[in-house]
């Protein structure tokens, strides 16, 4: 059990590549291609640092006790991935994880499938996996390892920074495609009233109505031409975000990301297609 707050960093810091490590392997396997996981740019996903650190700090006294272990992983597991889960869409407007077409869910953020697979992760690394990590980490020199750490914790700083940066600027491209799809539409239909008028109205109307459609035609040529600089605009960060939550989902925008996903897709594999 971790003593001092370089321990507690250490052991934040490692699980967090671990987890980082288990992230990038399950997408291997369940998509075939190397995904950069997580929330952030780097090698870590925070949220398995500090899963790791709760649980044993809780649940390491009672680990001769495998029920009360493997129960109280499932539990403490879960709750920290739906607080996670429900803080990240209140704070930015987007649901990250979505398991809400997994049996056994509680509102898209937890589901039994994975709780179980916490439970039986922490039990494993309680029991076997931690005693060698903690060995490790006193094998280093503490001079060594505070130098490493603060590295570490720099770069982690700085990729939160950044990565906060380009998940607002996601956002803001969301609302941008939402409202050019919605003005595209305004302006089609807009274009449909006035040739239906310009069919039905009297004759001297028609030149009016003539120069309206033009003006419209232009109008919705220029909005067209706006919408895809929008969806073509290559932005470092919003693929990988894109591609490592493949279930996200905008709380406002939904339909946009959407839109956003299938073109990142037909783009990838146009660049695929011309590699060959």
């Amino acid at each position: 059990m971790p003593q001092t707050f370089y321990e507690v960093l250490c052991i934040f810091i490692i699980y967090a590549f671990i987890g980082w490590c288990a992230e990038v392997s399950y997408a291997a396997l369940d998509l075939g291609i190397f995904v950069n996981r997580g929330f952030l740019n780097g090698p870590y996903c925070p949220i398995y640092g500090v899963g790791v650190l709760i649980v044993i700090e809780l649940l390491l006294p009672l680990k001769n006790n495998l029920i009360i272990l493997f129960i109280g992983s499932v539990i403490l597991t879960s709750v920290l991935e739906y607080i996670v889960g429900y803080l990240l869409e209140k704070i930015f407007h987007n649901k990250w994880w979505d398991y809400s077409e997994i049996p056994f869910n509680i509102n898209g953020y937890v589901c039994l499938k994975f709780s179980i697979f916490w439970g039986l992760s922490c039990s494993f690394i309680v029991l076997i996996l931690h005693p060698i990590i903690f060995a490790f980490i006193h094998m280093i020199p503490k001079t060594v390892g505070i130098i490493i750490l603060i590295v570490l914790l720099s770069a982690f700083t700085v990729d939160c920074i950044f990565s906060i940066s380009t998940i607002l600027k996601l956002n803001k491209r969301l609302v941008i495609i939402g409202e050019a799809a919605e003005r595209l539409k305004q302006i089609s239909d807009e274009i449909g009233e006035n040739i239906y008028e310009r069919t039905t109205d009297a004759v001297e109307r028609k030149e009016y109505l003539h120069q309206n459609i033009e003006k419209k035609r232009v109008e919705y040529e220029e909005w067209s031409r706006r919408y895809k600089e929008i969806l073509e605009e290559k932005i470092y960060g919003h693929s990988r975000l894109i591609q490592a939550f493949p279930r996200m989902k905008s709380r406002d925008y939904d339909e946009s990301l959407h839109k956003l996903r299938e073109h990142l897709k037909k783009a990838v594999k146009s660049k695929k297609e011309q590699e060959k």
